[in-house]
């Protein structure tokens, strides 16, 4: 067989040059080693790697690949998924695996990303056994439109341990035309059977000023609204994609507004009132902690440099907060590390009400706070 023409990775898979150089290198210099397991934190871009990876495989194209115009390119995106060579397995709920089992077709069609975002919304879920032997015996089908064929199983450090232990098999002595690709956030949580047997493909956080550039120049969004959800995302891509910002603009204006309050009016009796607010709000708790956190950055770094904004997170408010670091005369700094000790107390299941109430309190100006021994009742 000829080596395959591949368009490069890089272009798809932003800001992963070495994961997206490993599988330039495997698929042109060929054969694929049949197991992968591509590895590292999530919302970086593994799934949209592996469905890229299975679209380079089965393009029907006599060039470069994929073409992404041919059927079986078609038929693998990121939000469809309907090539009857390309498997998913991800975490779910057994009662929705039984009642599919009891009349669905399989070969009809999934989101893949709106099935990823299910199944992160929901830890508790399993990759069950059951899944694992569909996709098992689906490996030993033999192709029927394509020469391969591919399981992707996301999260795959989720898998129940009996059906970890139900594909090693396969990973040993896999059929030829097979490829699993098994996706994790955690390496070492995959059995040490089943990691000896794959090719371990890692991923990264990527670069702030790559999103940004990636957001700016291929999603042409303003280059301020590109910083906040670059700033904000942690280096995942796919969370600086998926930002509500509407929502999360509302939210932090409400939070701003506390902040405002505490550091205009020297009032214990607030703090508290504004700890309810944010524990009783309905909204999550460590949400909101995560927005403080990044105010909080950026005041302390205007609190020492009050020109510097090309370091900010907020700079669509950046006015605001140079106006508001210089109310907090210095403090931000400190309730920096207050917040980060209140969310790993809140983290242990600690009071969020009172761990809350005693940050707040913290941010209040010296001679307006009570006695620390008052504090602490």
């Amino acid at each position: 067989m000829s080596p395959l023409r591949v368009l490069p990775i890089e272009d798809f898979v932003v800001g992963q040059a070495r994961a997206a150089s490993a599988l330039q290198h495997a698929l042109e210099a060929g054969p694929l080693f049949p197991s992968l397991v591509f590895h590292g934190p999530g919302g970086v871009g593994k799934l949209t790697a592996a469905l890229l990876l299975a679209r380079a495989l089965l393009c029907e194209a006599p060039g470069e690949r994929p073409c992404g115009a041919c059927r079986s390119c078609r038929h693998i995106g990121d939000h469809s998924l309907v090539h009857a060579d390309v498997r998913l397995a991800l975490p779910e709920k057994k009662s929705d695996f039984d009642r599919e089992s009891s009349g669905a077709d399989e070969s009809s069609g999934v989101d893949p990303q709106e099935l990823q975002a299910e199944a992160i919304r929901n830890p508790v879920w399993s990759v069950l056994i059951d899944r694992l032997r569909q996709g098992i015996a689906f490996l030993q089908r033999r192709p029927s439109e394509s020469r391969h064929r591919i399981l992707i199983v996301d999260q795959a450090h989720r898998m129940e341990a009996a059906a970890g232990n139900a594909l090693l098999k396969t990973l040993e002595e896999p059929p030829a035309h097979a490829l699993i690709i098994l996706l994790t956030s955690s390496w070492h949580a995959l059995l040490p059977t089943i990691r000896s047997r794959c090719q371990a493909v890692p991923f990264q956080l990527v670069p702030r000023t790559v999103i940004v550039n990636y957001l700016v120049e291929r999603r042409e969004l303003q280059a301020e609204e590109a910083v906040l959800r670059a700033g904000l995302s942690g280096g995942r891509i796919g969370a600086a994609l998926d930002l509500d910002l509407e929502g999360f603009r509302a939210r932090r204006d409400a939070l701003l507004a506390i902040l405002d309050e505490l550091a205009g009016r020297g009032d214990p009796g607030l703090a508290v009132a504004r700890a309810e607010a944010i524990v009783q709000a309905g909204e999550s708790v460590e949400a909101d902690l995560d927005i403080l956190m990044s105010l909080l950055r950026d005041l302390m770094i205007l609190g020492v440099s009050p020109a510097d904004e090309a370091r900010l997170i907020h700079v669509d408010i950046a006015p605001r907060l140079r106006d508001l670091a210089a109310r907090l005369a210095g403090r931000a700094g400190a309730a920096l590390g207050d917040l980060e000790a209140t969310i790993d107390s809140i983290q242990k299941k600690g009071n969020r009400q009172l761990l809350v109430e005693n940050f707040l309190i913290g941010l209040l100006p010296e001679s307006a706070r009570p006695p620390r021994d008052f504090a602490r009742t």
